[in-house]
């Protein structure tokens, strides 16, 4: 299979890109995920519609059918595979134990903003999809475990005394609505600087701290 040359005008490279996917569905199904991704993080799931996904991946509405059965599979598979990644990036490897609770924080903290840097298309459609009425079950299971394990972390941190004594999930909620809140802020306002999401990081661990 030849790469996609250089130099080739924008009308033929995606002529090209779509003959690829109808040769390989694995191609076809990434192509779609990844205008999904774009449309439900801009719009939401009921700003989007079919068509709009299909024109976005540059295949025909058929391919979509082809691979989910309607909408609500389609975000439900975003759904719990962006989910997934977001769990592994933060939570492996975990930060070393032999490091104080604090600066496990830190490294979790660290890690939330390269995850946000590398994809802030998908940090954007977790967030807004989260609560959706729409996600199955199984999606939904994502993020409680996720949360599982982070309340594990925050419990072994309150049982050293290092951690307030509050419902962990409301802490880990206080946390990341912060974190969520910065983001906010930079899109509005432009990127924040290196030494403000380290100073952010210790002004969010002060939330948690006894």
């Amino acid at each position: 299979m030849q790469p996609v040359k250089k130099g080739l005008t924008e009308p033929i490279r995606n002529e090209y890109s779509f003959l690829m996917a109808v040769r390989d569905p694995e191609i076809t199904r990434k192509c779609i995920l990844d205008a999904a991704l774009k449309l439900f993080a801009e719009r939401g799931f009921h700003g989007t519609n079919v068509p709009e996904v299909a024109t976005q991946a540059s295949v025909g509405a058929g391919s979509i059918y082809r691979h989910f059965d309607d909408k609500i599979a389609l975000v439900n598979v975003l759904y719990r595979e962006w989910k997934a990644k977001f769990r592994k990036a933060i939570m492996i490897p975990p930060p070393d134990p032999a490091h104080s609770f604090e600066n496990q924080f830190r490294e979790y903290w660290a890690r939330l903003w390269k995850f946000y840097r590398s994809y802030p298309e998908a940090l954007v459609f977790l967030d807004l999809h989260a609560h959706g009425a729409y996600l199955t079950q199984e999606a939904r299971m994502e993020a409680i475990e996720f949360e599982k394990d982070l309340c594990s972390w925050v419990e072994a941190g309150q049982e050293s005394g290092v951690i307030g004594k509050a419902e962990p999930a409301v802490l880990i909620a206080m946390v990341y609505g912060s974190f969520l809140g910065l983001i906010r802020h930079e899109q509005a306002v432009g990127t924040i600087s290196a030494g403000s999401e380290e100073e952010s990081g210790k002004r969010a661990w002060a939330l948690i701290a006894p």
